[in-house]
């Protein structure tokens, strides 16, 4: 049995007393006491026993480690556990974070994923072994560097270090911790949403080595503005698509197809649960990929990727005459404020990088509270899906 003795410490620590004996329905524990910013805090640890001789010399055990009791620290006394002798073990990294996710297994599957992702780059970092108190300023400098040199963008480093931030501040709470390192969020340079032109787009649906199954993938994603997981959450009522709310918005939402669209959906919904799709250990990251090898076939900018996907649909829609409240129904947004990034953008010079675009009021999107209805796919003449 492991006793953890948990305290936090103050910024301006007082001087503590020893441990004193009490005495608890006839049987004796040390009573560790001290001040945290004028607050008292208190800890009970059990001598097993009822002799008050056999408890001195316990509390005389108890206060070698007074020091330590402080700095959060789980100890094993020799009359709690079979040990000979008094065993120390400071609460690592690796215990932190694997007992942070299984306490967070309430969330949804895109959080969690998120967070093993944050915590796996934090770990790759600094190791496994490294006390959670002893993480300090520096080391959050040295994850920040880390995550650059893996090539992470400024808005996914920000992410994890969310991630990181919550979990120090959940331990914080639980006083397993004293203090967290200072975990700031780094500067974003404002640039407008990454997009595919029609001509790169074309240009992906022309190269020879890849299937004609991606073609129509990446399709149906730039003509529905899904995330890159809504597929393998969503299901297939008729011509309508379903979206549940455990999609990163947070809210349902209903898309209607074209027969095209129909055809690729379901296709894409039978790899996913019984072809090549149902064998890979993350469908959505092979499809991603597929679609990040095509862009560097055709050349396109390195700073383009596979959500730039979902950005062409939102520019392509805005240039259609979408408003922008209709768009952050389409998009499944929580709040207005973050479509509008789209609204800030130059759309007469962007409309230039579209031109198969034909904008007409009988191309206007049909948008109820809830549902949208996709653009018939089939005025474009497109041999890839045959």
């Amino acid at each position: 049995m492991i006793l953890s003795v948990l305290a936090l410490k103050p910024l301006k620590e007082r001087k503590c007393n020893l441990a004193q004996l009490r005495t608890l329905r006839g049987s004796w524990y040390a009573r560790s006491r001290w001040r945290v910013d004028g607050r008292l805090k208190e800890k009970l640890i059990p001598l097993r026993t009822k002799s008050k001789v056999t408890a001195r010399e316990r509390i005389a055990e108890v206060n070698k480690v007074e020091s330590d009791i402080k700095s959060g620290m789980e100890f094993s006394f020799p009359w709690i556990t079979d040990d000979s002798s008094t065993k120390i073990k400071r609460f690592n990294l690796l215990d932190a974070t694997n007992q942070w996710m299984l306490k967070r297994q309430k969330y949804r599957n895109t959080t969690l994923t998120i967070n093993k992702q944050g915590i796996n780059y934090f770990t790759d970092c600094l190791g496994n072994s490294l006390p959670l108190e002893s993480i300090t300023n520096s080391n959050i400098d040295e994850f920040i560097e880390y995550m650059e040199s893996k090539g992470l963008r400024s808005s996914s480093i920000n992410i994890h270090l969310r991630t990181i931030k919550t979990m120090f501040r959940y331990w914080l709470k639980r006083e397993r911790i004293n203090k967290i390192p200072i975990i700031e969020q780094i500067p974003i340079r404002k640039t407008d949403p990454i997009y595919i032109t029609d001509d790169e787009f074309h240009s992906i649906m022309n190269i020879d080595w890849m299937d004609n199954f991606y073609k129509r993938v990446f399709l149906l994603y730039r003509e529905t503005g899904m995330r890159l997981r809504e597929p393998m959450l969503s299901v297939i009522n008729g011509s309508w698509i379903d979206i549940p709310n455990e999609s990163k918005g947070g809210a349902s939402r209903n898309i209607e197809l074209d027969k095209t669209l129909q055809f690729i959906f379901i296709e894409y919904e039978k790899w996913l649960v019984s072809g090549y799709g149902s064998k890979l250990v993350d469908a959505g990251d092979h499809i991603s990929k597929m679609f990040k090898k095509a862009l560097i076939d055709i050349g396109a900018d390195r700073s383009k990727h596979f959500h730039s996907l979902r950005h062409t649909f939102a520019v392509r829609r805005l240039i259609q005459g979408t408003s922008i409240y209709d768009l952050k129904l389409l998009m499944g947004h929580s709040s207005v404020t973050t479509t509008e990034v789209y609204s800030e953008m130059n759309l007469k010079r962007i409309s230039q990088d579209f031109p198969t675009i034909v904008a007409s009021s009988t191309n206007s999107a049909k948008i109820g509270k809830w549902d949208t209805q996709m653009w018939d796919t089939s005025r474009e003449v497109i041999s890839y899906i045959a």
